[in-house]
């Protein structure tokens, strides 16, 4: 026997474990180190960033209050020479009206240079009292140029909490001076600061340039230490040694001015709190380097005691075996080889674990037909003799005549390939290849090239495939068969508001739904997206019974489809759109009848989705007049051949208030041609908005020439806008810069949006509408009453007048129903201090009742049809 490991070879093993044991160590403290350097520079960017987004979010704030202070002026009318000022009630209705979309202002007043109130924003008008602070008033009166000028904290003596003043004197035509102050509460200021204050410790502080502390998170009370100002601290290098602002202790301080009367905001954090989760890291470094380290000792031990075994086991091993039995275990099929009397000469280790049933029954000189006996009673174990018997003969006259490979499947599953080749000496090497992954593989590969990997359905290219077959058979067999084209409702809307994680599950579950809703000889395909396909066969041999049957298949599918999903947490529901189209009748090619059924589709898309159409040969004729229409408005716009006709508006005295600017078409072979023959073709396509554009830009004009002639320089203009031109991303640009470039007043301006239109997405609605009313925009809701509003949602919109729609006014005296609702319009709308228009007005009853209940403008065929401007013109008094 040999000796046991030299005691050289176990030196060199130790030396390498505990060399590596130290590197261990080493790199341990180097992590921990760099570690703590990043946990500093992560709080150091946290600190950053949160200052730099609460320097962002109160010169936002701040600058919404200088909006709204800069636009006093504009609203009371103060620098209109042909203004003589407004009553102070009105006054304060109008500080009312615009103070409200401004959450941030609690009171907005008009003060004169002695400090007394002549109008506010508060129910009490000019009797509401403020607790000014001493000398502000003439503070913001100093200035030559209006700027803002803010107050320190002042207690209310109203609600009893912290508030600011900000005021902004105003330019009056008569050269009194006054000025605008508004009142904001503190704990406004704290909402803002608070939002991303989401760092373990941090100290927040808001405070005026001599060091007077408005605000801090958490609140200080009298502990927190005295500081110098902000602006005293000297410039240098970011460190971790500074005193933070309100416990003192060594940190980082990041501080950042405001853009207003020197007010300094200040984010404060320990370098005790910074490092608080990188202690508990570096302990867990600490510890897992220990413990990896004792392993690695643990592991040297081990591996020279079974270095040891080795040096005493490896000369037991048999020279003569060692180069067969490695080129035999290296083998991944399993071997197998046969004498010339068919009896086991010798196999490898892989034979064993592909038939570990005969693993105990295989030795040498075995005949192979035992072998097959112990591989039957386990392939066939409920079979009889005689059964397995006829079994093992056809196995083996299989081998004797053996030209080629061939397949055996295994109980378990597996697929093995047999390749049997004779030896020179008559015997026989049998090796069994496990090819499951293989023809595994290969069924993913047509899987992919044939079905849709999301859903499982056959995709576009074995779905034509399929088609093509099922319309010859149909002529064969004289049975129709359908094709139903399926594309989801608002599908895109879901994907982009949930994600396309929960867009990829809903489209599963749908095609879940529609599978289990057809026949197993129907298909169902997906041809991408939210579009699916289905094909169904062997209905009846008259059209009208197909497409009867169809139609009820259709009809159980879009019932299904509308039952909700679960998608996450929550529940969702979406409809769907169905084109059918027979085949079968007469040879047609298969990309056809989906275009055929895709036509069917759309409209139902056009009928706002959720049902079935079945293909009219009809149906091209119309996409292609609509196409050509699109093209004759293409043409329109380039040509200028869009007009506007104004309808007048009155109040209830006959005094022409204003216009409703509609749209024309002067076509060059056609005529005039009213909206309802183009608008919907125009609302489908991008054109909508640039049409949009144009009657924009030509009211605005309008109204820069009504300027000029004093006959309407007061008149007030309405323009409907669309939905997808009010969702365009430019649209608030292009509203403010038509205004602004044409000199039209924009308070005489009036953009009327649909109900539909301001409840959908309200958030974005209000931001848009609200930046267009800073610059005195007005806003209506047009067709009130036709649609589904939630006085929610209505309470939060910045309008100035709801217009009752027609069909309310047309059954004034003949519905009693239709007049309640008018009278509920006309109610809510004067509790919500909104103005009342009425059209549709055509007979003198209708506008005595409505003048009755309360309604002030009123627009109809009894006051004027719409017409070109200079009919309009021709309406007002001579100058």
């Amino acid at each position: 026997m040999k000796p046991a490991l030299p005691a050289r070879a176990q030196s060199a093993v130790w030396a390498v474990v505990v060399f590596f044991a130290s590197a261990i160590l080493l790199v341990a403290a180097a992590q921990i180190l760099s570690t703590r350097n990043t946990a500093l520079e992560v709080a150091d960017h946290e600190l950053v960033r949160y200052v730099s987004g609460a320097q962002a979010a109160l010169n936002r704030a701040f600058l919404g209050v200088d909006i709204l202070l800069a636009s006093v002026g504009e609203v009371l009318g103060l620098d209109d020479a042909a203004t003589n000022g407004v009553p102070p009630e009105a006054a304060s209705a109008m500080l009312a009206r615009t103070t409200r979309p401004n959450l941030s202002v609690r009171l907005l007043a008009v003060l004169d240079a002695k400090g007394q109130v002549l109008a506010s924003s508060d129910p009490r008008g000019a009797r509401v009292q403020l607790q000014l602070p001493e000398g502000f008033v003439q503070q913001a009166l100093a200035p030559a140029v209006a700027v803002v000028v803010l107050s320190g904290p002042v207690r209310s003596f109203a609600s009893s909490e912290d508030v600011i003043f900000l005021a902004r004197h105003l330019h009056t035509r008569s050269g009194e001076r006054l000025v605008a102050v508004a009142e904001v509460p503190v704990a406004m200021l704290a909402s803002v600061l608070a939002q991303d204050a989401q760092i373990p410790g941090l100290e927040v502080v808001l405070e005026m340039g001599d060091g007077r502390r408005m605000f801090t998170l958490p609140a200080s009370g009298a502990a927190a230490p005295a500081l110098a100002p902000l602006r005293q601290v000297p410039v240098a290098p970011p460190t971790w040694d500074m005193p933070t602002r309100l416990t003192g202790a060594p940190g980082r301080v990041v501080a950042r001015s405001l853009i207003y009367d020197d007010l300094w905001i200040s984010a404060s954090l320990s370098e005790r709190a910074a490092l608080e989760s990188w202690r508990d890291d570096a302990q867990a470094v600490a510890v897992v380097s220990a413990v990896f380290a004792l392993m690695c000792l643990a592991a040297a031990y081990m591996f020279t005691a079974h270095l040891h075994r080795i040096g005493q086991a490896r000369h037991a091993l048999a020279e003569s075996k060692v180069q067969l039995d490695q080129a035999l275990e290296a083998m991944t099929s399993g071997f197998v080889l046969l004498d010339s009397e068919h009896r086991v000469v010798h196999w490898n280790q892989r034979f064993d674990e592909i038939f570990p049933w005969i693993a105990g029954v295989m030795a040498p000189q075995l005949p192979f037909r035992k072998v097959l006996e112990a591989t039957v009673s386990h392939h066939l174990p409920q079979a009889s003799e005689a059964e397995r018997s006829a079994w093992i003969d056809k196995r083996l006259a299989a081998q004797k005549n053996s030209v080629g490979p061939h397949e055996q499947v295994l109980p378990n599953g597996r697929t093995l390939q047999i390749m049997e080749h004779r030896t020179p000496d008559g015997g026989m090497v049998i090796t069994y290849s496990d090819v499951t992954d293989v023809l595994r593989a290969q069924a993913e590969i047509e899987t992919l090239a044939f079905y849709d990997p999301l859903t499982g359905l056959p995709n576009r290219r074995l779905l034509l495939d399929r088609l093509g077959q099922a319309t010859e058979r149909a002529q064969r067999s004289s049975q129709l068969g359908a094709l139903l084209f399926l594309d989801l409702d608002q599908f895109k809307t879901i994907n982009d508001t949930l994600g396309h994680d929960m867009g990829d599950a809903l489209l599963q579950q749908v095609a879940r739904r529609l599978r289990d809703g057809v026949r197993g000889a129907d298909t169902v395909a997906r041809l991408g997206g939210d579009e699916f396909v289905i094909m169904l066969n062997d209905l009846s041999g008259t059209a009208v019974e197909a497409a009867a049957q169809a139609q009820r298949v259709s009809e159980k599918l879009l019932c299904s489809l509308e039952q909700p999903y679960a998608l996450g947490e929550h529940a969702h529901q979406i409809t769907a759109s169905l084109g059918a189209t027979l085949f079968g009748q007469v040879p047609q090619a298969a990309a056809e009848l989906l275009r055929q059924a895709d036509i069917a589709m759309y409209q139902v898309k056009a009928r706002h989705g959720n049902g079935l159409c079945f293909f009219d040969p009809q149906m091209q004729t119309a996409i292609s007049n609509r196409a050509q229409l699109e093209t004759d408005l293409k043409s329109a716009l380039r040509n200028d051949e869009f007009l506007l006709y104004y309808q007048p508006q009155f109040a209830y005295d006959g005094t022409m208030v204003g216009a409703e600017a509609l749209l024309r078409w002067q076509h060059p072979e056609r005529g005039l041609v009213p909206p309802v023959a183009f608008i919907a073709a125009a609302e489908e396509s991008d054109l909508i908005v640039l049409i949009g554009n144009w009657v924009l830009r030509t009211a605005c004009a309008q109204l820069a020439r009504w300027q000029q002639d004093p006959r309407c320089e007061k008149l007030q203009l309405s323009v409907n806008v669309s939905a997808r031109q009010f969702r365009h991303a430019g649209f608030v640009e292009q509203v403010l810069g038509e205004v602004a470039s044409l000199g039209a007043r924009a308070h005489l301006l009036t953009l009327e949006l649909t109900e539909s239109l301001v409840l959908d997405n309200v958030e974005e609605t209000v931001a848009r509408m609200l930046q267009l009313r800073t610059r005195g925009i007005r806003f209506s809701v047009d067709d009130f009453g036709t649609g589904y509003s939630s006085l929610a949602y209505l309470t939060r919109l910045p309008l100035h007048q709801l217009k009752i729609d027609q069909s309310f006014v047309r059954n004034l005296g003949t519905r009693p129903t239709d007049e309640v609702i008018v009278q509920t319009i006309i109610g809510m709308a004067h509790n919500l201090e909104l103005e009342v228009i009425a059209e549709g007005v055509e007979t003198e009853e209708q506008r005595a009742l409505l003048r009755n209940y309360g309604c002030s403008f009123y627009q109809g065929y009894l006051l004027g049809q719409p017409m070109p401007i200079t009919d309009l013109l021709a309406l007002l008094p001579p100058p």
